[in-house]
């Protein structure tokens, strides 16, 4: 196996909602928040790190593409199949004898493009015989309207030079642009689904934008 090329996708995260992506609790304050987001613990900063949005990714294609669950149904999919491409770009979950070859992507963490402020949102369990509030629990959001700066390395070998991908607009893609399409239709649930903690609840609602290739427009997002 031999990697013939390895690219750099940037792009600028915005916050359509409130962000929660859940940390670490260091120091137990009064009237602090009961679910904090997670930090860099040296400046205190939040940022997204790259391990959930990878994951979200990997999860919304293998719904997408009806693999969701893999063979045990609770862990990701493992097949090692030539024609996988969530085996082929994320890599075969816990299977040893993959021929695959590693995982083609490379997802380093989101940093705040500019000083970020966090508000608490207070969530209710609504009781249903009297539809009083109960147990009312608060959360750290990042503020709606804050970006991150996000960065994707993709690797290429030899062995996916006969990949082939259709994605979710029908245009079907070889090789290296195959493994793009299949980044991009990744970028794209995530962006439907949300990211993070409580979408299903008004927060995590991302846009992606101002992709680049290398510094060049990236032509698998606009296409």
């Amino acid at each position: 196996m031999k990697r013939t090329a390895i690219y750099t996708i940037s792009f600028t995260a915005h916050c359509e909602s409130g962000l929660h992506i859940g940390g670490s609790q260091d120091e137990l304050t009064i009237g602090g928040s009961d679910n904090p987001v997670i930090k860099n613990p040296e400046t205190r900063q939040p940022y997204i790190p790259g391990s959930s949005l990878k994951g979200k990714m990997r999860g919304e294609l293998e719904k997408q593409l009806g693999r969701f669950g893999g063979q045990n149904k609770d862990r990701p999919c493992g097949c090692a199949r030539d024609e996988c491409p969530i085996c082929r770009v994320f890599g075969a979950h816990m299977n040893t004898r993959s021929k695959l070859g590693p995982s083609r992507v490379i997802v380093r963490d989101g940093r705040p493009l500019t000083g970020v402020r966090i508000e608490n949102k207070t969530e209710n369990v609504i009781n249903r015989q009297t539809g009083a509030a109960q147990h009312p629990r608060s959360n750290e959001r990042v503020v709606e309207g804050t970006e991150f700066s996000i960065q994707i390395v993709l690797q290429v070998f030899d062995l996916d030079n006969s990949f082939s991908y259709t994605d979710t607009k029908r245009n079907t893609h070889q090789g290296g642009g195959a493994l793009q399409a299949v980044v991009a239709d990744g970028l794209r649930l995530v962006q439907m689904t949300g990211l993070g903690g409580g979408t299903s609840r008004g927060s995590g609602a991302v846009r992606f934008h101002d992709f680049k290739l290398d510094g060049a427009p990236w032509k698998h997002w606009s296409a």
